[in-house]
């Protein structure tokens, strides 16, 4: 009989407190962690990691679980970018998202102020100033539309070549006149600096020249284009008023990080904000 007692007990103190309750003990969810962790996925190049990885503390800091992913080339981060597998990333200049935007039909955005700036020059094991260049020398240059047109702009700015006037963005088709009978060789962005020894000259992007470890005696000169070149995070349009993006620049535009790109890059990036 106790027994008995017992159970009716324990049941209709079951139904007293589901009825408290309002609803069935089913209704009932475990509350959200309110400081769990934002994830936030940035890629960039090998060269560019330190870069990121700079600023990932202070990311944390905000509450954010932060992981870098190194990606071989800026096409493949434009598409990550797109399909939402990243969230943001750095490596490309502003003309080349721009090319790459129109080519593509897509709209991946840079975000603005740029982070640094890519120092452009041009490179050579033979000669020490373009004065010294020979008539029917050979010179490399990158074959994308945005680094060939910044590398004839180049040796126009030099002295070495004549453009069509008007053309802002040329290609080797818009050479006016070619005083010194120039042999121009185009390859791919990351194979120019590989053809240093057995060409006169190459133009190229500094970065690549620190990252492979090139001689800086190698250098030439430098173009004066600086400000058109800007490297900025790019990421999807849809995500721009999300509260990451502004965290993501507040971080990445500080004192902290002006100076990390002063002592990592040895002046092949300068600051751009």
């Amino acid at each position: 009989m106790k027994r008995i007692l017992s159970v009716l007990l324990v049941a209709m103190m079951t139904i007293f407190l589901t009825a408290c309750s309002g609803g069935s003990t089913q209704d009932v969810k475990p509350a959200a962690k309110a400081d769990a962790p934002k994830k936030l996925v940035l890629s960039c190049v090998a060269f560019n990691e330190p870069e990121v990885e700079a600023g990932v503390k202070a990311l944390e800091k905000m509450g954010y679980e932060v992981k870098v992913t190194v990606l071989q080339d800026a096409t493949t981060m434009c598409q990550a970018i797109m399909t939402g597998e990243i969230n943001a990333a750095l490596h490309a200049h502003k003309p080349w998202i721009d090319s790459y935007n129109a080519g593509n039909k897509t709209n991946v955005m840079m975000l603005t102020p740029y982070i640094h700036k890519n120092v452009f020059g041009m490179y050579s094991s033979k000669y020490k100033s373009v004065d010294q260049i020979p008539n029917g020398a050979t010179i490399v240059i990158p074959q994308d539309e945005s680094n060939l047109s910044r590398s004839l702009l180049l040796l126009q700015e030099k002295g070495l070549l004549t453009l069509k006037e008007g053309v802002t963005q040329p290609t080797d088709l818009d050479i006016k006149e070619n005083p010194k009978n120039l042999k121009l060789q185009k390859v791919n962005v990351a194979q120019v600096v590989s053809s240093i020894p057995d060409v006169d000259a190459v133009c190229s992007a500094k970065m690549f020249i620190v990252s492979n470890g090139i001689s800086p005696d190698y250098e030439i000169c430098i173009s004066n284009d600086l400000d058109k070149f800007g490297v900025g995070f790019i990421i999807n349009p849809a995500r721009k008023d999300e509260q990451w993006v502004k965290d993501l620049m507040t971080v990445y535009t500080s004192e902290e990080e002006r100076a990390a790109i002063g002592k990592i890059f040895k002046g092949s990036y300068v600051p751009g904000f």
